[in-house]
């Protein structure tokens, strides 16, 4: 019995000591998080997108900074369509860490809310958005520098 609790136990050490270094790389180091989300702008809605965009997404992602949330957060024009429905604007929010991403949560959910007055208001402001723009495309990056 006591083999194999020690086993066990050493199992775990191994197991705990196992996963920072699977972080770790000999080639990059790592760096901030970057959340990319790529939009199709349907046609004739250009003027109320970017007015959404600087009326409500601009001033919630500088609260975001204030908050410590953001590091940054950045817009992309595409001026080369590969396909109909490709994205031509993209929107890169820059995280601190992976980290920061979970401890958003209910706190960003609850400063949204106050900037639009009410969870109603802001879930209508969500679907008022999809009347401008279809998501293409939502990813998480993390960026690294080369060693």
């Amino acid at each position: 019995m006591k083999k194999y609790v020690l086993w066990a136990c050493s199992f775990l050490v191994l197991l705990s000591a196992a996963s920072p270094l699977v972080a770790q790389s000999r080639h990059y180091s790592n760096g901030p998080v970057w959340r990319v989300v790529y939009f199709d702008i349907k046609p004739g809605m250009t003027d109320p997108f970017w007015t959404d965009i600087k009326e409500n997404l601009q001033p919630i992602f500088d609260d975001y900074k204030k908050q410590g949330w953001l590091v940054d957060y950045k817009f992309y024009t595409n001026p080369v369509a590969e396909h109909p429905g490709d994205w031509n604007v993209a929107v890169a929010l820059e995280y601190k860490n992976w980290g920061t991403i979970d401890e958003m949560g209910e706190k960003a959910t609850t400063l949204v809310e106050k900037h639009y007055g009410s969870h109603q208001a802001s879930t209508d402001a969500g679907k008022k958005r999809s009347e401008y723009a279809t998501v293409v495309r939502n990813s998480l990056a993390r960026e690294v520098t080369l060693k």
